[in-house]
């Protein structure tokens, strides 16, 4: 029996208000500058090009840290005390002109306001939010027409986590046993319970953040989770999952802690062909 299975819907609760409280990102051995943070969690993140494409349009973000250069091992972020914790990963669409700069503009834009998502409802007018922001910079000549990118993100909150996404990179949540993904996939055909097509893998999305050549509304994905502690979150763009299976993805979680999963992750990926850029966020409820 697969260890995965599509997480039920749940609605939407009001949450507390933002509390004004602050910490720190650990990142190696130098503080980031002061941000809201949540009661111990730690973050391990990584992004690379691939073995084919010759650049990466992928960005990964956690807090007000940015990346869309290779990384070669995962950086770790460790968050001490009470507020909220956000990752995101945006994943420029291949085939049209600036997918880097759409993705480090919705990353950006992104991970400097979902702290202060209380509902589902909140995380879903902010996706559409981003989504006018990227067709305002085509309109001024940022970028380029037509940009666009997937996104997915996990705000960590001492009351619990709302994942989000628009496109088809993926929230998983990890309970020691069982993979769920949290995410629904905007590809076509029919949706099968677990949130994939019924359909065989495929490159093409029914929406996106941008990626048209004019103003075009989407109706993105929201999910609120329990966070409890012991409890892993994955993020990550279809360069993982469009090869690594989620029973696999699973194994991986189960054998090994966050920093070895990553980059055992990360080489199954590159093992079988490693086709796209790969970008992968564990987020780790500490007990």
């Amino acid at each position: 029996m697969s260890a995965w299975r599509r997480s039920p819907r749940r609605k939407s609760a009001d949450g507390h208000e933002p509390r004004d409280l602050r910490g720190r990102i650990c990142f190696g051995n130098n503080a980031m500058p002061e941000v809201e943070v949540t009661a111990r969690v730690r973050v391990h993140a990584l992004t690379h090009h691939g073995a084919v494409r010759p650049h990466n349009e992928d960005t990964v973000a956690v807090g007000e840290w940015m990346a869309s250069n290779d990384l070669t091992r995962s950086k770790v972020f460790t968050f001490e005390e009470e507020g909220p914790v956000v990752a995101v990963v945006a994943d420029g669409l291949g085939g049209h002109a600036a997918g880097d700069v759409a993705s480090r503009a919705a990353a950006g834009y992104l991970a400097a306001r979902a702290g202060g998502l209380t509902t589902t409802a909140k995380a879903i007018s902010l996706l559409q939010d981003c989504n006018g922001v990227l067709y305002d910079m085509m309109v001024r000549g940022e970028g380029a027409p037509g940009m666009g990118t997937t996104v997915v993100g996990l705000v960590v909150r001492g009351d619990g986590a709302i994942a989000f996404n628009v496109g088809d990179s993926r929230a998983y949540r990890f309970d020691g046993s069982e993979l769920v993904q949290l995410s629904t996939d905007d590809t076509p055909g029919p949706k099968l319970e677990n949130g994939r097509t019924a359909a065989m893998t495929t490159p093409l999305i029914t929406q996106s953040l941008g990626g048209q050549s004019s103003f075009t509304e989407i109706h993105p994905h929201a999910e609120s989770d329990s966070a409890v502690p012991g409890t892993r979150y994955l993020l990550c763009s279809d360069g993982l999952s469009d090869l690594v299976g989620a029973d696999a993805i699973a194994a991986r979680l189960r054998e090994n802690e966050d920093a070895e999963a990553v980059h055992a992750l990360f080489k199954d990926a590159m093992g079988l062909g490693g086709k796209d850029n790969i970008s992968i966020v564990i987020v780790r409820v500490e007990d």
